[in-house]
């Protein structure tokens, strides 16, 4: 198991770096926004991170990066920067089901991780693994795509399987 383990976080190393740094979805006036990265956040290493989490809870299968759900991660976490609000539903009314679909991702599933103050990532996932809702969210089997993002004190994991 270990190999296949390994073999795996190289394989979504190797696939993180391939990604696409945006994409465009439509905003509600019908005209383009460009939803971007952002902070320099390393997908390989949160991939790697997510992945060995789930394995080491007996789900083998790492998830694959989707910019689309980067993307609503990114556009949440920056909304709670320029606000310093701290939750679930975005300054404008926004939900997670909106930020997928502005972000082009027709979700079967999603789920979504905030949280604030922590100095690292290492620490973020630490708390969210000690955190009932949160590591459920994590170990969702139903999951096989994520997007991860920060913006200064703030991060956000979205989850999700596309229809």
């Amino acid at each position: 198991m270990k190999i296949h383990t390994i073999a795996a976080i190289a394989a979504l190393a190797i696939g993180a770096m391939a990604c696409t740094p945006s994409v465009t979805s439509r905003d509600t006036s019908g005209g383009d926004t460009r939803l971007t990265f952002g902070q320099s956040v390393d997908i390989a290493t949160v991939g790697a991170r997510v992945s060995a989490l789930r394995a080491r809870n007996g789900l083998t299968r790492p998830l694959g990066h989707s910019a689309a759900l980067q993307a609503a991660a990114q556009a949440h976490a920056d909304d709670m920067a320029r606000t310093g609000n701290f939750g679930h539903t975005g300054s404008g009314g926004s939900t997670l089901t909106t930020r997928t679909r502005a972000a082009n991702y027709s979700a079967c599933f999603a789920a979504e991780n905030i949280a604030y103050g922590q100095a690292t990532v290492q620490q973020v996932f630490s708390d969210w693994m000690n955190s009932n809702g949160h590591r459920r969210n994590i170990l969702a089997p139903q999951a096989t795509q994520f997007g991860f993002a920060s913006n200064g004190a703030y991060y956000v994991l979205v989850l999700g399987r596309s229809c």
